[in-house]
């Protein structure tokens, strides 16, 4: 018997941390379109994050109107907002199945020993603390609905900047700590999980085409196109959306513990 490719998450339900931009906006949409059931949450403090929930409002009326989209205001570093957010879920569809941590900030300024804790804090701290407090949640599927049987699954969106040991920078060498923080503790979880059937995983990003982060830094195109750079091209957010549907897929369960890194190559080093 041929194994299904199917990568259908019909019914699940899905809670993404920085939800409305980005590669978060992306896998909103991604897993919405999969059939899924999403929680989208994000700050909301910025302009731009505001403009983004209101063209998400926009975009997935249908979703909303369906009650298979939820958009919730709520700062993952508070432990009053993670509670919201996942009773949202619960309340809305009585399960949760998949987490994905996607928020996070990257500061190149102001490099204070407060601001860096406060980077460490939304990058790394928050989200396992967040994972951690979620998988209560889909640990209780199990016994709750037999009908819709979930090995669940706890994501984060971490970025190849972890192993750019070639580059060296100030901002750099305290956002690459935070999120090698962020992918050790996941590790760690993966380990108090794997008797549960919950999946944990990590998916490092190179430069993609997102709309922010990496992807707005100057003067890549030009360094791509000299041949300056370890890659002939750099990726959109549909890469990043693909490994998500899969490493969090029932059927994605045996590959726990590790860090897909999607970066087009760059780790190979240059051609030449």
């Amino acid at each position: 018997m041929a194994p299904s490719t199917d990568l259908s998450h019909r019914d699940r339900v899905v809670v993404i941390s920085g939800g409305v931009r980005g590669i978060g906006r992306a896998l909103t949409d991604g897993f919405l379109s999969a059939g899924a059931r999403v929680v989208a949450f994000h700050r909301g403090e910025s302009e731009e994050s505001v403009a983004a929930e209101s063209a998400l409002r926009t975009q997935q009326a249908d979703a909303l109107s369906k009650g298979r989209l939820a958009i919730v205001r709520a700062d993952l570093t508070r432990s009053q907002d993670r509670e919201r957010v996942l009773a949202t879920a619960q309340d809305a569809w009585g399960r949760l199945d998949v987490v994905i941590n996607n928020a996070g900030v990257c500061f190149r300024d102001d490099l204070s020993v407060e601001r860096v804790g406060l980077q460490q804090e939304i990058n790394a701290v928050a989200p396992v603390t967040f994972a951690r407090e979620a998988a209560v949640h889909i640990r209780n599927n199990a016994h709750a609905d037999a009908r819709t049987p979930s090995r669940g699954a706890l994501l984060a969106i971490s970025s190849y900047v972890t192993e750019w040991h070639e580059y060296a920078s100030d901002y750099l060498h305290h956002y690459a700590h935070s999120k090698r923080s962020l992918e050790d503790g996941m590790k760690r979880l993966a380990l108090e999980l794997r008797p549960v059937d919950i999946n944990v995983g990590v998916i490092a990003v190179g430069v993609v085409y997102a709309g922010m982060g990496m992807a707005t830094i100057e003067g890549k195109e030009e360094a791509l196109a000299k041949g300056d750079l370890p890659v002939t091209k750099f990726s959109d957010v549909d890469a990043v959306v693909f490994e998500a549907l899969c490493m969090a897929h029932p059927r994605g369960h045996y590959k726990t513990g590790r860090v897909s890194v999607l970066d087009g190559g760059w780790n190979l080093g240059p051609a030449s």
